[in-house]
C-alpha cells in the first residue's frame, strides 16, 4: 500500500483538543494543566467585582421590590402605539368581504327571513321571528332593528299596548337609536287612541271660575263628551287595542316618552299640548299648569304657545282655593294675563282677560277685608283700621272699599282720620292678661326648715331653736345653711372631721376574736353603700407590741389627790 492511499481520519474537537495536548506533552514534556485552587480564586474574584459594583442577585432584586410590579409591560410607545393602530386597521381591512362590504352581522340570516314575512303581511308569523332574533342575539347589532320591527308587526296587528311596550323597551336601551322619528310618531298615535280626547283643548271645554266663591267650580260652556265610560279600575280582557288598566294613565306616559327621548323632535310640543289639555279637561289644574308652563318656557316657537297662555293663565286662576289660602297663584295668573294683553294685543279674547284682570283686583280686595275680619275677632281695632285704609288705598274701587269705610266709622273718628295709628303704641304689660285678669304675683320664697346637711346625707339642724329678731340690739346675723351639694356629689362618703387628742394617752384596744374582722359600727356602710356596691376601707389596728409614750413627770412628787385622779 502507497503513501498515497493513506486514509486519516477525521478528528472530532474533543480529539483534536486530545491531539494537541499529545503534541505538547511530546515536545515539552507535560500537559498545560490549570489548578483547581486558581479556578476557585478566579470565581471569588469575579463574585467580589460584582458584589462591589453593585449588581443584585434575582432572589436579592425580589426582596428589595416588596412584590412590587416594575414591568413595563402596558407602557407603549409612539412606535408601538402606531404599530397598534396599524394592526387595527389590517384587521379591519380583512373583515371586509372581497366586493368592499362588511361581513355580516351574527343574526343577519334570521333577521332577513323575518323581513320578508313582514313584507308578505304574515304580522303574527314575523313578529315571533324577530322577538326570536332579538332574545337569541342580545349582542348584536342586529338587535335594536329587530325589536323595533317586533313592535311595528303589533302595531299593524292592532295590539297598541304590546307595541307600545316594545317602542318604550327600544327607548330605554337604543335613547338615541336611528328609529326615533319613527317611534315618536307611533306613539303619538296610541295615545291619541287611548285619551278620550284626541285634540288640543278650548277654552270653553275646561271648567270656569267662580269668582264669587273660588273652591266652587262653574261647568263648562261646551263640555266634551267622553268616549269610554269604564273606570279606572276595571281590567280590559277584550280590546286587544287597549291596555289591560287605565288607558288615559298608559296615553299620558305614551306622550311623556315622546318629549323626554326626543325634545327636539317635531312632536315634542304636540305631546306637551295633548298632555296638558287631557289634564285641563279631568280638572286637575295644579299638572294642566305645570305642563303649560314648560310648554311656554321651553317651546317658545311653538304654534301652541299662544293658547299655552290663554290657557295656562285660566288654569293657574283655577288652582286658587280662595282668600284663606295662599295667595301666590293669584297673583301669577295676574301676571301672566297682563302678559297676553302685550303679547297679544290683537286677541279675540282681550276683552274677556281685560274682565278676568278686574274680578282678580277684586279677589285681591278680599284678602285684605279677610284680614279685617280676623281682626275683628281678635278684638284689635287698630290693626282693622290699618287693613280698611290700605283697601280704601288700594282698591277704591271693589266692593269691600264701602265696607271698609263702614268700618272705620265704627271704629271712631281718630281711626278713620288716622290720628290714632300714628300715636306711639304703650309698652306691653310684664304680665300677659288671661281672660282679662292678671295673674297673681308670687309670694317670697321662705327660709326652709330642716335645711339638709352638705355633710352627711338625711342629716337636718333642729328648727325649734329661737332664732333672733332684727329688733334685737344684740341681734347675730342669722347663719344661713350651706347650700346643698350637686347630685353627682350626693353619695360621696364626707372625710370624717379629726378628733381631738386625748390629754391621755388612750389604753390600746382589747383584741377579741372578731376584732380583726368586723369593723366598728360607726364605719358601717349605709343602704346607699350597699346599693352602689362601696365598701368602705378597714382601719389600721395598731401594733399590739406598741406601747404608750410615758407622760412627763414633774420634779414635784403629787399629792394623793392628783394620785388618785390620775388613776381614776
Amino acid at each position: 500500500m502507497t503513501s498515497d492511499c493513506i486514509h486519516t481520519p477525521r478528528l472530532s474537537p474533543r480529539s483534536a483538543t486530545g491531539g494537541r495536548a499529545l503534541l505538547w506533552t511530546a515536545s515539552h514534556g507535560r500537559a498545560p494543566v490549570i489548578d483547581g485552587g486558581l479556578r476557585r480564586l478566579a470565581i471569588i474574584i469575579l463574585a467580589a467585582v460584582a458584589f462591589i459594583s453593585g449588581c443584585a442577585l434575582p432572589m436579592e432584586r425580589k426582596a428589595l421590590l416588596g412584590g412590587r410590579d416594575t414591568t413595563i409591560d402596558n407602557v407603549q410607545g409612539p412606535t408601538e402605539r402606531r404599530l397598534r393602530d396599524w394592526l387595527w386597521r389590517k384587521e379591519r381591512e380583512e373583515d371586509l368581504a372581497v366586493d368592499g362590504s362588511l361581513k355580516p352581522i351574527p343574526g343577519t340570516d334570521a333577521y332577513l327571513a323575518a323581513e320578508e314575512l313582514y313584507e308578505d303581511g304574515d304580522y303574527v308569523a314575523a313578529e315571533k321571528a324577530f322577538k326570536k332574533v332579538a332574545s337569541k342575539f342580545k349582542k348584536s347589532e342586529i338587535r335594536e332593528d329587530a325589536i323595533f320591527m317586533q313592535a311595528e308587526s303589533a302595531f299593524n296587528q292592532g295590539h297598541y299596548a304590546d307595541a307600545e311596550l316594545k317602542y318604550s323597551e327600544l327607548l330605554k336601551f337604543y335613547p338615541s337609536t336611528r328609529h326615533l322619528d319613527d317611534v315618536s310618531k307611533r306613539l303619538f298615535e296610541i295615545a291619541r287612541a287611548w285619551l278620550d280626547f284626541p285634540e288640543a283643548a278650548e277654552l270653553g271645554e275646561v271648567q270656569q271660575v267662580n269668582y264669587d266663591d273660588f273652591r266652587r267650580k262653574l261647568p263648562a260652556e261646551q263640555p266634551a263628551e267622553k268616549k269610554s265610560r269604564t273606570p279606572v279600575f276595571w281590567p280590559n280582557f277584550t280590546d286587544e287595542a287597549r291596555p289591560l288598566f287605565d288607558p288615559e294613565g298608559n296615553g299620558v306616559a305614551a306622550l311623556r316618552l315622546i318629549w323626554l327621548n326626543d325634545p327636539t323632535g317635531p312632536l315634542a310640543d304636540d305631546a306637551l299640548m295633548l298632555a296638558a289639555s287631557h289634564y285641563a279637561r279631568k280638572g286637575d289644574f295644579i299638572e294642566a299648569d305645570r305642563h303649560y308652563t314648560l310648554l311656554r318656557e321651553e317651546y317658545p316657537n311653538s304654534p301652541h304657545v299662544q293658547q299655552a297662555f290663554v290657557l295656562g293663565s285660566h288654569v293657574k286662576l283655577m288652582s286658587y282655593q280662595g282668600p284663606n289660602y295662599d295667595g301666590k297663584t293669584l297673583q301669577d295668573a295676574e301676571q301672566l294675563k297682563q302678559s297676553i294683553l302685550r303679547l297679544y294685543p290683537d286677541l279675540d279674547e282681550k276683552e274677556r282677560i281685560e274682565r278676568e284682570l278686574s274680578r282678580i283686583e277684586e279677589a285681591k280686595a278680599a284678602r285684605e277685608w279677610e284680614l279685617v275680619v280676623f281682626y275683628e275677632r281678635k278684638n284689635n281695632p287698630r290693626a282693622q283700621a290699618v287693613y280698611c285704609h290700605l283697601i280704601l288705598q288700594r282698591y277704591p274701587d271693589s266692593r269691600f272699599a264701602k265696607l271698609a269705610d263702614e268700618r272705620l266709622k265704627q271704629l271712631g273718628p281718630e281711626f278713620a282720620s288716622g290720628g290714632k295709628l300714628l300715636e306711639a303704641r304703650p309698652d306691653p304689660p310684664p304680665y300677659r292678661s288671661t281672660f282679662g285678669r292678671r295673674p297673681s304675683k308670687p309670694p317670697p320664697p321662705s327660709r326652709p326648715e330642716n335645711v339638709p346637711d352638705s355633710r352627711w346625707f338625711g342629716r337636718s339642724t333642729p328648727a325649734g331653736e329661737p332664732q333672733p329678731t332684727p329688733d334685737d340690739a344684740d341681734a347675730k346675723p342669722i347663719e344661713r345653711p350651706e347650700p346643698a351639694e350637686p347630685r353627682r356629689d350626693r353619695f360621696r362618703r364626707s372625710e370624717p372631721e379629726p378628733k381631738a387628742a386625748p390629754p391621755y394617752p388612750a389604753e390600746p384596744p382589747l383584741e377579741t376574736a372578731s376584732s380583726g374582722d368586723e369593723p366598728p359600727a360607726e364605719t358601717q356602710p349605709g343602704g346607699w353603700s350597699r346599693m352602689f356596691r362601696f365598701s368602705p376601707p378597714r382601719l389600721l389596728r395598731p401594733n399590739s407590741d406598741a406601747k404608750p409614750a410615758a407622760p412627763e413627770i414633774d420634779d414635784e412628787p403629787a399629792s394623793n389627790e392628783s394620785a388618785g385622779q390620775a388613776e381614776l
